[in-house]
């Protein structure tokens, strides 16, 4: 693909037109054999309490209107999409159920590994799979499945290629931040991030490793990768797929002999329950769980008690029709109702990006005036530490050379490690980049506090007493570790450890992080095939025929925390499997 390629019709014309025709409500559309479902009354789900997070499957009502399908993906987010498109491009009839009026996506940030898009940047074969493989499994406390990070590590590059296919006006920058014109920007481009690296980073020595293999969309569209998006969409749209907006998954169905047929929806024009019945089986694509308090209480309780901010459930990541958040953990509930085993480790997304210098390691003392922890660390271990401190509160801390300091710095997520020359051009749509900066961009007055001496800066703080006295020694301590090169307290790397002792005096006041997503699903491995529970009247694990899951709803990927050693691992995760999801749930793998 050319840097520049220009606008093709058919993303306006004949696959638009396409998606006009096949975007439907239920209303109207004549039902089809097999006949509807029975209603069924509310049944406690197995092992419920009164307070469990599951609840009882819903009652549903009589069955207003049936129609049949060979796959169902319940979802039209990045994972859902892709799940769609590839079923239908294995000539599949697909419906796709989305209880927002739009598909849902955001951000663009990817990892990836080899391939011909790695190749065209020079970083081919930069990280071996297994070192990043063996990193995530780490990263994870070894509770999530190698298995499919393996095979996404492996094969993930051979996907992106027919993602990024079905969008030929993307304009595929050489380097993070390449001049481009503003309608690229408004179509959209594709860039190598922390590209080219900073001199002198070489992630084998690195104790907290960032690979530098990830990429990002970009646009000037407020979801950002939208236009990709949206164009896979439009390119399952055209091979027949058909998508119903504000409609709500409710229950699986299943046979007797527990086999996944199709699931009842609630059709929130009208308030009427619909059937699709699905022939090849049902793809479970419905995100994350962070918008529902019950299911985080139960998985993630330590969100809830540390008070940690919640962007899923203020609704910022998506709502549906009826004004709510649309990660409400849909799937879990559904496919817990029928059996299915739910990952036991659930992953908050909780990395920080820190304030107006990122994450960048300078001195963090808490309110106490005490240093605690070893800076030179990712954005989610970090905030980990944080959740330790009182009143979860840090303060970042640096002196006036720190424009000479950021050169040495990892190109880690959230974090600074280019200087940009002063004389730089900013008109380049393309200019932005959390990682880069202007010396004069950082003004004294965007910082928490300032002080031409070091008392003074900690006074401005909020320290006094005894609690100054202790924070002055901490920074005294930490300025004799730098001169002496080993850092005996903490294990700092010592290319990372400057004194601090150039006025005037700068200072960030950190808190926790928010949450973007709540990451845990229901087991799965690299098939993205789901299992049910085990327990005394079930002591056998089984494959749950004709369920499948992608996305944030795909148990496994994750556990515990979200790991950050490439930046856009999730979002990669949801392309590839997405994919892999609607291809062998067409093809009954």
């Amino acid at each position: 693909m050319s840097n520049e390629i220009s606008r093709r019709g058919f993303l306006k014309g004949a696959a638009g037109a396409v998606g006009a025709i096949a975007v439907t409500g239920l209303a109207g559309c004549a039902p089809q054999a097999p006949a509807a479902a029975t209603p069924e009354t509310e049944q406690p789900a197995p092992g419920a309490t009164a307070d469990d997070w599951l609840g009882p499957e819903p009652a549903t009502g009589s069955i207003a209107e049936t129609q049949t399908f060979d796959v169902v993906i319940v979802g039209a987010g990045l994972a859902g999409i892709c799940a769609a498109r590839a079923a239908a491009e294995e000539g599949a009839r697909v419906a796709i159920i989305e209880k927002s009026e739009s598909f849902n996506c955001r951000s663009g940030e990817y990892a990836l590994l080899n391939g011909t898009l790695n190749k065209r940047w020079g970083r081919e074969n930069i990280v071996p799979t297994d070192v990043v493989v063996d990193r995530l499994m780490k990263e994870c406390t070894y509770r999530n499945k190698r298995t499919i990070l393996k095979k996404w590590a492996e094969h993930a590059h051979e996907v992106m290629d027919w993602f990024i296919e079905a969008y030929p006006d993307l304009t595929i920058c050489t380097t993070t931040r390449q001049a481009v014109t503003q309608e690229q920007f408004d179509k959209g481009i594709l860039v190598p991030l922390s590209w080219p690296l900073p001199e002198g980073y070489n992630y084998a020595e690195e104790d907290f490793p960032t690979f530098p293999s990830s990429m990002e969309f970009r646009s000037s569209r407020r979801d950002q990768q939208g236009f990709v998006v949206e164009a896979n969409l439009n390119a399952a749209l055209a091979k027949g797929a058909k998508v119903f907006y504000g409609c709500f998954g409710t229950k699986l169905l299943k046979n007797d002999t527990g086999r996944v047929t199709g699931i009842i929806v609630r059709d929130a024009k009208n308030g009427k329950y619909l059937q699709f019945n699905a022939d090849r089986g049902v793809v479970l694509a419905t995100g994350d769980n962070a918008g529902d308090e019950k299911i985080l209480r139960h998985f993630a309780p330590e969100v809830i008690e540390k008070g940690v901010g919640n962007m899923g459930a203020m609704g910022m990541l998506g709502k549906d029709v009826e004004g709510n958040p649309v990660d409400t953990g849909d799937g879990l509930r559904m496919g817990a109702w029928i059996g299915a085993k739910v990952q036991d480790y659930h992953a908050p997304m909780t990395h920080h990006m820190g304030s107006g210098m990122g994450v960048t390691p300078f001195l963090q003392l808490n309110k106490h005036g005490e240093r605690f922890m070893n800076e030179d660390i990712p954005g989610q271990q970090l905030h980990n530490q944080i959740e330790l401190q009182p009143e979860l509160t840090s303060f970042q801390i640096f002196d006036s050379d720190w424009g000479k300091q950021i050169p040495f710095m990892a190109p880690a997520h959230g974090g600074l490690c280019y200087i940009i020359p002063e004389d730089e051009d900013e008109s380049n749509p393309n200019f932005a980049d959390r990682q880069y900066t202007k010396l004069s961009a950082k003004k004294a007055d965007s910082f928490a506090a300032q002080g031409n001496t070091i008392p003074e800066l900690l006074r401005n703080l909020g320290f006094a007493g005894e609690g100054l006295e202790r924070a002055l020694a901490s920074v005294q301590r930490y300025n004799e570790l730098a001169k002496a090169g080993r850092d005996e307290d903490f294990g700092k790397s010592a290319k990372r450890m400057f004194p601090i002792e150039k006025a005037p005096f700068y200072a960030t006041k950190w808190g926790t992080a928010a949450m973007l997503v709540c990451i845990g699903g229901l087991e799965s491995d690299e098939d993205c095939r789901t299992f049910t529970a085990v327990d005394a009247k079930n002591p056998e694990r089984q494959v749950i025929s004709g369920l499948y899951v992608c996305g944030n709803v795909m148990g496994n990927r994750f556990a515990v925390e979200y790991p950050i050693c490439m930046r856009g691992i999730s979002h990669s995760l949801c392309v590839y499997y997405g994919y892999a999801a609607g291809k062998n749930c067409a093809q009954g793998v």
